[in-house]
């Protein structure tokens, strides 16, 4: 099987290390600079989809190329392609893809790596199969300026696969210091803090503020008991009424919620959850983290921007200009 790789910066380097390790040859690399090893290199993708045939492909490019590199690699008939996130910057071109791919043979895998992590499954598991803290009600994740694109994004993907359903309605806030874009000037990402409302009822606080500069942290709060996970320093605590307690009046707030669980919270590394992502794009399952998956964190963000400007609650699906609108964001 044969792979190249568009976009040879942080993201691309990573790349190219993990596939090193698989069963996968690298055929070409695409940049801006020549990378300093002896594979194929060119400036230009249609270059290089034009003259080698690969399988698949990762982009790992900025944001705003990636609607045109897909659709010219599913014209192109590749098999395979692994797409960061966000993997558009338009709803109107996520669904422009989508359609496309109906018609082609090609998968495509975006890169929202916690669904991957046996770590998540197992929680997930806990939550509801094992209903260790009641049906799950609300998240609230906090975390340092990073951009609602760039990293709020696999927030927004965290939420919706924990409390298991879409986004009904947005309400967002600006708390945008113009901070400068590591990526560069052209991009522009502003800080905020949002509410996400569900159609389960379920609801999401995210408070990605361009004031605050501190590590994440993650809360799943249910009936009856919360989950606080603290990736960084690897913990999880869990705390949760007694059995005998669970059945009491949701009003007696003050029953006793002890620590059930205080354990070690180890993730996956990212070069693990990454080789799963395109073991499972390469394999005959089902698609983990599939076009539409993505497509609802596009829209999810398009709202958000939607609500920063109107100062107003956003309804989902989005049918107005900011459909079509695309963002500068990486």
């Amino acid at each position: 099987m044969k792979f190249g790789i568009i976009g040879f910066g942080r993201m691309g380097k990573m790349y190219y290390d993990i596939i090193s390790k698989m069963e996968i040859e690298l055929s070409f690399i695409c940049d801006i600079i020549k990378p300093m090893n002896d594979l194929k290199y060119f400036q230009n993708y249609k270059e290089a989809l034009d003259n080698l045939t690969v399988d698949g492909l990762i982009i790992s490019t900025t944001a705003p190329s990636h609607n045109e590199i897909i659709q010219y690699a599913i014209e192109k008939k590749i098999r395979y392609i692994v797409c960061e996130k966000p993997f558009t910057t338009s709803v109107i071109h996520a669904d422009e893809i989508i359609t496309k791919l109906k018609n082609s043979d090609t998968r495509l895998a975006v890169n929202y790596l916690r669904r991957y992590s046996s770590i998540y499954a197992e929680l997930k598991r806990d939550l509801y199969e094992s209903n260790i803290i009641g049906k799950p009600r609300n998240m609230i994740i906090t975390c340092g300026a990073g951009g609602l694109s760039t990293v709020g994004t696999h927030f927004f993907d965290l939420c919706t696969y924990l409390l298991e359903s879409k986004v009904k309605f947005v309400y967002a806030i600006a708390v945008n210091k113009n901070l400068p874009n590591p990526r560069g000037k052209e991009f522009e990402d502003p800080g905020g803090h949002i509410l996400l409302n569900f159609e389960n009822e379920s609801r999401a606080y995210i408070d990605m503020g361009d004031d605050l500069g501190l590590q994440h942290s993650i809360e799943i709060i249910g009936e009856y008991g919360r989950v606080i996970i603290d990736e960084s320093n690897e913990n999880i605590t869990i705390r949760s009424r007694s059995t005998e307690d669970r059945m009491k009046p949701m009003h007696l707030y003050g029953l006793p919620n002890p620590v059930i669980r205080n354990e070690s919270f180890k993730l996956e590394t990212i070069g693990e959850l990454i080789t799963k992502m395109i073991r499972n794009l390469t394999s005959e399952s089902d698609i983990i983290v599939t076009p539409n998956i993505a497509r609802e964190k596009v829209e999810i963000y398009s709202a958000i921007r939607n609500s920063f400007d109107t100062k107003k609650p956003i309804h989902l699906p989005l049918n107005d200009e900011y459909y079509k609108r695309e963002f500068i964001v990486t």
